[in-house]
């Protein structure tokens, strides 16, 4: 009997071990799950232009921009034309005619053409650049939405062990006969609405993380956390902030309207003097008759009374005044954009380095205060007035950090950068 109660000791012992492996292992498991499904910020920025219906219809554009530019270089190569006629008062009755015809000289029209269609294509790839950046920005911010979240669930939760710890307390006092049961109530009341608050806070986690999934197209549960794009220490310079705007999609689509306006003013040039052509042509008559062939040059304009009186010129010069001022604007702009989100950005940073040394010395006094509690030296309304005084000054913490990080990638995104600077930011 001895003997069976050892075997069935020691049954129940490697039974216990090898459920509490068991247990370990699934804990392991479940913990290493969200690890492997958290998403990175390159990677959902990489996945949702590839979704975006928009991106996609910029994506043909420009397809159909690059056909614009070998449309307008087909001018070079000689043209056929095919025509027949059926006039009985022609000599030769009715017949065919086919012209081979070869631009000898134009003027500088059909480069003109290539040149407008070259610049139609720059903006097109331009608002296909800027199309992209605005969902890049769109992501980032999501993924903000979801860092600023649980950063706050994660103080929330912390105000609730706190508030909890006071109504423990509080019960105690109220049964030892130091308290009464307001104290209780009010303690209580202090954990629901921090509850209430928890539950709001995890509601928008989840809803920033549903919006990350429809936009990467992938079923997302975690993301990590968006990464610092140190845009002020790249662009602390008016060098530096030049330097990008000149290579902004903005400002190269501003540039290549202007360009585009240069070329039609050649154009409408071109298009006032007659265009040299070198012709073909051979006719057969349907009646039976003779067929003929002919070789010569030609020399034609067409000109309407716009033309003739140089109105498309003084239009097309007025377009292009129009683009250089537009032109400049934009630069002008761009700049001071720039250089004021620098500004907000030090300013925001020296707001969170002082409100980080009053926060700490708040967290002493709120320990203090929370001793005394307990020693029955303070009121609950004390403690907790200073508790939530010290939440709320950390979530005012965040919202500043918030504010930071929207404006320094709103900043990178004005000058179509954000994308370079979260693969630079990310290893990349």
């Amino acid at each position: 009997m001895i003997l069976s109660s050892h075997k069935t000791n020691a049954f129940s012992l490697t039974a216990r071990c090898t459920r509490l492996v068991a247990a370990s292992v699934l804990a392991a498991g479940l913990l290493s799950v969200p690890a492997l499904a958290q998403m990175s910020l390159k990677e959902a920025a990489q996945l949702a232009p590839e979704l975006d219906p928009n991106v996609t219809a910029l994506r043909q554009q420009v397809s159909s921009r690059t056909l614009g530019i070998k449309q307008a270089r087909d001018g070079y190569y000689p043209s056929v034309s095919l025509s027949s006629d059926t006039s009985t008062t022609d000599a030769n009755g009715p017949g065919i005619s086919l012209t081979i015809s070869q631009v000898l000289y134009d003027w500088g029209l059909i480069r003109s053409e290539i040149k407008a269609a070259t610049q139609a294509r720059v903006q097109a790839i331009s608002d296909l650049k800027t199309s992209v950046e605005d969902l890049t920005l769109l992501v980032s911010e999501t993924f903000l939405d979801v860092e600023i979240a649980q950063n706050k669930i994660q103080l929330t939760r912390e105000y609730m062990a706190f508030a909890n710890r006071l109504s423990t307390q509080a019960e105690v006092r109220a049964r030892a006969g130091l308290g009464d049961n307001g104290e209780v109530a009010r303690a209580r009341l202090e954990v629901a609405r921090a509850q209430d608050r928890m539950n709001s806070l995890v509601a928008d986690r989840d809803m920033s993380l549903a919006q990350i999934s429809f936009l990467t197209g992938r079923k997302t549960v975690a993301v990590l956390p968006p990464p610092a794009i140190n845009y002020a220490q790249r662009y602390n310079s008016a060098a530096k902030i030049q330097s990008a705007v000149r290579i902004a999609p903005d400002y190269i689509a501003g540039r290549a309207r202007a360009a585009e306006a240069e070329a039609n003013v050649d154009r409408a040039k071109a298009a006032r003097l007659p265009t040299i052509q070198l012709q073909a042509q051979g006719r057969t008559d349907l009646n039976g008759g003779r067929t003929s062939t002919a070789l010569g040059l030609s020399a034609g304009v067409d000109l309407n009374a716009g033309g003739l009186g140089g109105r498309a010129i003084q239009v097309a010069r007025a377009d292009a005044a129009a683009a250089a001022s537009s032109l400049r604007g934009i630069e002008r702009q761009m700049t001071n954009t720039a250089q004021t989100a620098l500004k907000h950005i030090a300013t925001l940073r020296t707001a969170e380095r002082s409100r980080a040394a009053q926060l700490e010395q708040a967290a002493r006094v709120l320990a203090n205060y929370e001793d005394q509690f307990v020693a029955g030296q303070r009121e609950l309304i004390d403690v907790l007035t200073t508790g939530r005084d010290l939440y709320d000054a950390r979530i005012d913490q965040v919202d500043t950090y918030e504010e930071r990080k929207r404006t320094e990638y709103q900043a990178a995104r004005d000058l179509g950068v954000l994308g370079t600077l979260i693969l630079a930011s990310s290893g990349s």
